[in-house]
C-alpha cells in the first residue's frame, strides 16, 4: 500500500487560498482552499464554484514560500477532473479498428486449389500492414512514456548532452529574486520572453543568456510577482538549477512542466 507523501505539512494550507501547478484540467478556476483530510487523501474546495475534489496525498509535491498574491502548491503529476474524480492526465491513443472477416460459410466444400499469385501477394501485404501497425503503436507507447518521464531517451545513454555553461552565476540566485534582482546579480539578458498568455493564472518568463548557454526561468501568479525558480541549459532544455521550497521539495517539477518555447 502506498504511503502518504511526507514532503510537507497540510497545516500550512489551513485558512489560506492556493493555486495548483500544473493546473487541474477541466476545472476553469484555479483557486482552492483546504476542506478536509484523511491519512491518504485531501479534500480541496474550489473558491469560485464550490466544487470539492478528493486528491490522493501522493500527488502533492511541495508548497511555495510566498502567498503574495496567491500560494502555489505543486503537483507531482498533471491531473484532470473527469467522471466525478481526478485522474492522472494521459494522452489518448487512437486504436486501429479491427478488420471484419468477409468470409462466408459455404454449404459446398470446394476442392483445394493451388494458391494463386494474387492471394500470396495479398497475404504478404496483410502481414506488412499488421507489422507496421504494431510498430506504430509501440512507438506511440514509447513517446507517451517519455513525455511523462517514465522512460529516458535512449540517445541520453548513447550521446549524453553537453550541458557545459560559460559560468554558473545562477547558483547564487534564490527564490525571492525578481527580474531586477536577476539583472543586478547576473546582468541583463540577451533576450527575454513571456511563455504564458496574459490571461493565464500562472505566468512564466524566460531570460535567455545564449552566449553563456543557459536561460533563467521566473514564475509567479502575475507578471509583476514573477520570481526565480531555476535555470535550464538553453540548447538542450536540461535542468541546471532549481529552488528549494519552504515546505520541502524543490521547483524541479515546475521546470519539467514548462509551457513549450
Amino acid at each position: 500500500m502506498a504511503s502518504a507523501s511526507p514532503q510537507f505539512s497540510l497545516d500550512e494550507l489551513a485558512d489560506r487560498r492556493f493555486s495548483f501547478y500544473p493546473t487541474i484540467r477541466n476545472v476553469e478556476h484555479n483557486e482552492w482552499t483546504l476542506a478536509k483530510e484523511t491519512w491518504s487523501e485531501v479534500l480541496v474546495a474550489n473558491a469560485a464554484s464550490g466544487l470539492e475534489i478528493w486528491i490522493p496525498r501522493t500527488f502533492f509535491g511541495s508548497i511555495g514560500n510566498s502567498d503574495s498574491p496567491v500560494l502555489i502548491v505543486g503537483l507531482t503529476r498533471e491531473l484532470e477532473w473527469n467522471a466525478g474524480r481526478v485522474w492522472p492526465h494521459q494522452e489518448r491513443l487512437i486504436e486501429m479498428p479491427a478488420r471484419k472477416s468477409s468470409h462466408k460459410t459455404s454449404a459446398v466444400i470446394a476442392e483445394p486449389q493451388p494458391a494463386s499469385r494474387e492471394s500470396v501477394a495479398e497475404s504478404s501485404v496483410g502481414r506488412f500492414l499488421f507489422a507496421a501497425v504494431g510498430v506504430g503503436l509501440l512507438v506511440c507507447l514509447f513517446v507517451v512514456m517519455y513525455a511523462f518521464d517514465s522512460l529516458r531517451s535512449p540517445l541520453d545513454f548513447l550521446f549524453p548532452p553537453d550541458t557545459a555553461t560559460a559560468d554558473q552565476l545562477y547558483v547564487g540566485l534564490v527564490g525571492a529574486d525578481g527580474y531586477q534582482d536577476v539583472v543586478r546579480k547576473i546582468g541583463s539578458p540577451e533576450n527575454e520572453q513571456w511563455i504564458s498568455r496574459p490571461a493565464d493564472q500562472i505566468q512564466f518568463q524566460v531570460l535567455s543568456y545564449s552566449s553563456r548557454s543557459y536561460a533563467l526561468i521566473l514564475m509567479g501568479p502575475g507578471r509583476q510577482q514573477a520570481r526565480y525558480i531555476g535555470a535550464i541549459h538553453e540548447p538542450s532544455h536540461k535542468m541546471l538549477d532549481s529552488v528549494k521550497l519552504a515546505g520541502g521539495g524543490t521547483t524541479a517539477s515546475m521546470l519539467k512542466n514548462l509551457p513549450a518555447f
